[in-house]
């Protein structure tokens, strides 16, 4: 069961950063997001508007959020990464524009287990959440098995309305 959270960086070929519309047709009339950038500034813009922003907060260090691309050295960077606000857990976010695979299940799991060894202390659980714009069947499979890693698709809703008239 998929559940939806409402709503890149540079071109992953060529290195270079896109100027195009943050906001572009999906299949049918859905909206997504053209760069992970976009989906990556959008959730930690507005961290507290979106439903994990109710039990979980941004990781922070000396009173600074530092959850948001968040260097781990050699192993990569983590897209997100949260601390629950009343319980001893960490929350490895991995984010994915266009696709997720059982690809993004492994390095989901590398973070986590970089969070395990550097940051969470004794009695802190590490968790992971895949945030994509739709679900296959490889990642439903992969999923099975990992209890401690789950899976968000996020809509976006966009509308214009009349101003109030005052």
């Amino acid at each position: 069961e998929y559940d939806r959270v409402k709503g890149g960086d540079e071109d992953e070929d060529t290195g270079t950063e896109i100027a195009e519309p943050a906001l572009v047709p999906g299949a049918g009339s859905e909206l997504r997001f053209e760069l992970e950038r976009y989906l990556h500034e959008f959730m930690r813009d507005n961290w507290n508007r979106i439903s994990l922003g109710a039990e979980w907060g941004l990781h922070e260090q000396d009173g600074d959020v530092v959850g948001f691309k968040y260097a781990t050295g050699v192993i990569g960077e983590i897209d997100l990464l949260a601390k629950h606000r009343t319980e001893p857990r960490w929350l490895v976010i991995e984010l994915k524009r266009d696709q997720s695979s059982d690809v993004t299940v492994g390095q989901v799991l590398r973070y986590m287990g970089w969070v395990r060894e550097n940051l969470a202390s004794d009695g802190e659980s590490v968790e992971g959440l895949i945030v994509a714009r739709s679900g296959d069947e490889k990642i439903r499979y992969a999923l099975q098995f990992t209890n401690n890693v789950g899976l968000r698709l996020y809509e976006i809703d966009f509308r214009l309305v009349e101003p109030k008239a005052t």
